[in-house]
């Protein structure tokens, strides 16, 4: 991989005026940003080893606590910035591609955040695999990279050793903790609450329905979304009866390994993609109403649709199966943030069947409403984005919850 040409794109840079540009160039004018940012960071990963060797010698400081320092960062940034040379040394071509602009500093962040829990036996095999990983950096936004990493360290983990994760659930669940304290200059009260995953999803759930709510009554439908989850959390710890507050969560687990245990192809996770072990999964069946949601090989789930405008919760819930978030490439927003969206208009003829429907966030179902971008998809779900001027923004699949069999494969 060549490093960028810094004269040329210095040049570029220098003489660029955003004001007046229309969107195309302004395309490649954050191009151009990206690319002089990747070789900024690339120098900063060299710089970060070098310093890191120093430190070994006891003849500089911390790297982190220069990076901090002269660099001008937030001590959580200058940990982040210390990970990528760690990624970059055990996965050298990331180094390059980081160097050439073909990938972001973001990229190498989603593989230290998946292996930051695992392993030394787990990085090994995670390792290994950097040839595909980067692949995949190439051709993936740092958003749907990070979930593919955390995907690949799931399923690495679950060929390993099944029993490990229940192992670590019961850790998790014994490090759960609330901390409480005030800012003493703004005033403010800030409460911490970590959680294992099993009780952060119940409680998300809880929150969830109580913002649902919300939105219904007349008073919250223009709130912002901040204001109306922070009404939501306290209605949800303070509303109705203990028997009223049982939360619902939703759990998606493939037949396989409900009955014979982890396996590589397996699929065991809430349905915002947070893995959990199988073993805690069939404890929490014992009192759990199971609907199952049958998927083709590509991930699609099985029109459970009805000839009714809004979208049944059965409906719902097999969307939730194929996605975690907004269907559009660019968004990271959660499902439960999503409306059902009729690809084709219910006032068109167009039905409330899964081929028709898609979770689109506020901000991008107003842009598809009222913006006039120009959403279609077809059975198999490789959904077109047209800019309101007819220009193609995006073509390709919407599922980004592999299948069993995609995962196999």
């Amino acid at each position: 991989m060549s490093p960028p040409n810094l004269d040329e794109l210095c040049g570029v840079l220098r003489t660029a005026d955003p004001d007046v540009m229309e969107a195309d160039e302004l395309a490649t004018l954050m191009r151009s940003i990206a690319q002089l940012k990747s070789w900024c960071d690339t120098l900063q990963v060299r710089a970060t080893r070098r310093q890191r060797a120093l430190a070994a010698d006891g003849r500089a400081d911390d790297p982190r606590n220069t990076i901090a320092r002269e660099g001008r960062q937030s001590s959580k940034d200058a940990r982040a910035t210390a990970e990528r040379e760690q990624v970059c040394t055990s996965m050298p071509s990331f180094e390059d591609a980081l160097l050439a602009g073909s990938i972001a500093a973001g990229h190498l962040d989603a593989i230290a955040h998946a292996t930051r829990q695992l392993t030394d036996e787990v990085v090994a095999e995670f390792t290994a695999c950097s040839s595909d990983l980067l692949d995949d950096a190439r051709r993936l936004g740092v958003d749907a990279f990070e979930r593919n990493c955390r995907e690949l360290a799931k399923h690495l983990t679950a060929a390993t050793a099944s029993q490990s994760e229940a192992d670590e659930l019961d850790r998790q669940r014994a490090a759960s903790n609330v901390r409480r304290w005030v800012d003493r200059e703004t005033g403010m009260c800030h409460t911490h609450v970590e959680l294992d995953p099993v009780r952060d999803r119940a409680l998300w759930a809880a929150i969830d329905a109580s913002r649902a709510a919300l939105k219904r009554g007349r008073g919250h439908r223009r709130a912002p979304w901040e204001q109306l989850t922070v009404d939501a959390l306290i209605g949800a710890i303070g509303g109705g009866s203990r028997s009223d507050r049982v939360p619902e969560i939703t759990v998606l687990i493939d037949h396989r390994s409900l009955l014979e245990g982890a396996h590589r192809a397996g699929v065991c996770e809430t349905d915002n993609g947070m893995p959990l072990p199988v073993p805690t999964v069939r404890r929490l069946c014992c009192d759990a109403e199971i609907l199952p949601v049958v998927l083709d090989g590509d991930g699609r789930a099985l029109d459970v649709g009805l000839t009714r405008r809004t979208a049944s919760w059965p409906q719902r819930q097999a969307l939730r199966a194929m996605y975690r978030t907004c269907a559009h490439p660019d968004c990271s927003a959660t499902f439960d943030m999503c409306r059902m969206h009729h690809v084709v208009p219910w006032k068109q003829g167009g039905p409330t069947d899964i081929d028709n429907l898609l979770p689109l966030c506020e901000v991008h179902h107003h842009l598809v409403h009222e913006g006039g971008w120009g959403l279609e998809m077809p059975a198999d779900r490789t959904a077109t984005w047209l800019r309101p001027d007819g220009t193609l923004h995006h073509r390709g699949p919407t599922v980004d919850r592999r299948s069993c069999a995609s995962i196999a494969a």
